[in-house]
C-alpha cells in the first residue's frame, strides 16, 4: 500500500548553526500543523549541527548530510526531494510561531488561485529578545507586484507554496543572497500571491546577516533583480 504523501514539505537547509538550530527544529515539530515532512539538508557543516540534528528522533524528519555545495545548491536539493502538496520555507536560525502552517495552509486551500503566500514577522536578537517586526511586505497581489519593483516583497523563510509552481517557473537560480527575490519575480507577475497580515515568524538578525546584507555583489545582484522586475511587470514575462 502507498504511503500517504504529506500536505506540506518543510525545507530548512544548515550551514554551521549549532547555536540556533535546535530551537529552529522544535518551532516546526511543534507546529498545531501536523501533516508535513521536514527536510534538512546539512550544507557541509563543520561545527556541532549534525550532532544537534541527529538528537532528534520524529519521524516527519528527514535528514540529509552533504558536501559543502551553498545555499542554492542546498534549496533545489530539498525542493527536488520534496513530496508535498506545499513548500514551506524555513532557515536555521529562525523560529515558526505555533499556527504559521495552519494559517497558511488554510489560506492556500481556500484560496485556489493563489500559489505563495508569505507572512510578517518578529525582529528577534542573537539571544532570541525581540526588538521590532517586520509589516512592510503588502498583502494585496497588486501591492506585491509594485513593491517588488524595488524591493523583495516576501521573508523569505515566512514563505509557503505550492509545489506545482516549481514545473512552470523551476527552481532557484544562482543569483547569491538574492535567490529568492529572483525566483519570486518569475511567479508574482503571472501568479496571485498574497502575504498574511500576522507575525507568524520569528525572525533572527545577527552578525552574519548584517555582513551580509552589506555586501557589494549582493546589492549589485539586486539591482540587476529590479531591473528584471520591471521588465516582467511590463511585459508579464
Amino acid at each position: 500500500m502507498e504511503t500517504p504523501k504529506p500536505k506540506v514539505s518543510v525545507v530548512m537547509p544548515a550551514y554551521n548553526s549549532e547555536k540556533y538550530i535546535k530551537e529552529a527544529i522544535e518551532s516546526v515539530l511543534l507546529q498545531t500543523f501536523t501533516d508535513f515532512e521536514f527536510i534538512i539538508i546539512n550544507d557541509g557543516s563543520t561545527d556541532k549541527t549534525d550532532s544537534i540534528i541527529k538528537e532528534f528522533t520524529d519521524e516527519r524528519i528527514k535528514y540529509f548530510p552533504r558536501a559543502h555545495s551553498g545555499l542554492i545548491d542546498s534549496l533545489n536539493f530539498g525542493l527536488k526531494n520534496s513530496c508535498g502538496e506545499f513548500i514551506a520555507r524555513f532557515d536555521s536560525d529562525d523560529v515558526c510561531m505555533p499556527q504559521r502552517f495552519e494559517k497558511q495552509v488554510a489560506f492556500l486551500e481556500k484560496n485556489a488561485q493563489h500559489v505563495l503566500i508569505g507572512t510578517h514577522a518578529i525582529k528577534i536578537d542573537e539571544n532570541g529578545k525581540e526588538f521590532g517586526e517586520f509589516v512592510y511586505p503588502p498583502t494585496s497581489w497588486k501591492e506585491i507586484k509594485k513593491y517588488s519593483l524595488l524591493h523583495n516583497p516576501f521573508i523569505h523563510p515566512s514563505v509557503m507554496f505550492r509545489k506545482s509552481i516549481l514545473s512552470k517557473v523551476t527552481g532557484y537560480k544562482h543569483f547569491k543572497n538574492a535567490e529568492d527575490y529572483e525566483l519570486w519575480t518569475r511567479i508574482i507577475y503571472k501568479y496571485p500571491c498574497s502575504n498574511i497580515p500576522e507575525k507568524l515568524l520569528k525572525y533572527r538578525i545577527h552578525t552574519g546577516q548584517i555582513t551580509k546584507k552589506n555586501n557589494t555583489k549582493m546589492r549589485i545582484s539586486a539591482l540587476y533583480i529590479r531591473a528584471l522586475a520591471f521588465f516582467r511587470f511590463l511585459f508579464k514575462s
